[in-house]
């Protein structure tokens, strides 16, 4: 494919974004929840746009000029006329600016996956913009298999400093990782936790992932209110 999968820190970063219709709006929230910093070009800006303007949250633009390119080197194409789409990439490409042509990846030089989100847990599906509408579909199965990960992802990153100072050997500390990691009980009960505690209460749900835990690292001492999320 000829890509290289990354994440990549946005706190700060500059960004510009060509056309704010609905697809640019999606993009734009994306950059906004990362951090960026983001101006935008778009001749008829929606109230959400202008206000956001009005809070400084981003610079808004009537109409994009080659001077925006400045506000690289993030730049992200929204727009419905794909030949002008095709030569602001061709611009910018040729300043040595990172491109993303929405609708037609070949015209950029990176892609934005499809994601499926629960903090910390990230997954990214792509199909190198052979098919968006198939990397859709199976973000969708994703998020649906994976519902509770991300607190349970959590949960494990909270156990990394107690495995660390109660299992000496490298070994020893691999196979709890490794054995938690798998369970399938506790996935079952993060799926539970994510779904509302599927009739359980809190306390009911914290004491059963609290037993699974202490029968696989008696050696630890375990806070009182580990592991709720």
């Amino acid at each position: 494919m000829g890509f290289l999968s990354v994440n990549i820190d946005f706190t700060g970063r500059d960004a510009l974004l060509v056309g704010a219709g609905k697809v640019g709006r999606r993009k734009l929230a994306d950059l906004l929840k990362a951090g960026a910093r983001v101006a935008v070009a778009e001749p008829a800006p929606c109230r959400c746009l202008v206000g956001l303007a009005g809070t400084g949250a981003i610079a808004l633009f009537p109409e994009f000029s080659e001077s925006l390119l400045d506000c690289g080197p993030w730049v992200f194409i929204a727009l419905d006329d794909p030949e002008r789409a095709r030569g602001l990439a061709g611009l910018a490409r040729g300043r040595g600016l990172m491109v993303e042509v929405a609708g037609s990846p070949s015209d950029g030089n990176f892609q934005s996956p499809a994601l499926v989100d629960f903090p910390p847990l990230r997954l990214t599906v792509s199909t190198g913009g052979a098919s968006p509408a198939l990397s859709a579909r199976v973000a969708a199965e994703l998020r649906e298999r994976y519902a509770g990960s991300g607190a349970l992802a959590a949960m494990l990153g909270r156990l990394r400093p107690l495995v660390a100072a109660g299992i000496p050997s490298d070994s020893g500390r691999g196979l709890v990782y490794k054995t938690l990691a798998g369970d399938p009980d506790l996935a079952w009960l993060y799926r539970d936790l994510a779904a509302g505690g599927a009739g359980l209460s809190a306390t009911d749900l914290a004491a059963r992932i609290r037993s699974l835990l202490e029968r696989r690292l008696a050696p630890l001492e375990l806070p009182p209110d580990f592991p709720l999320p």
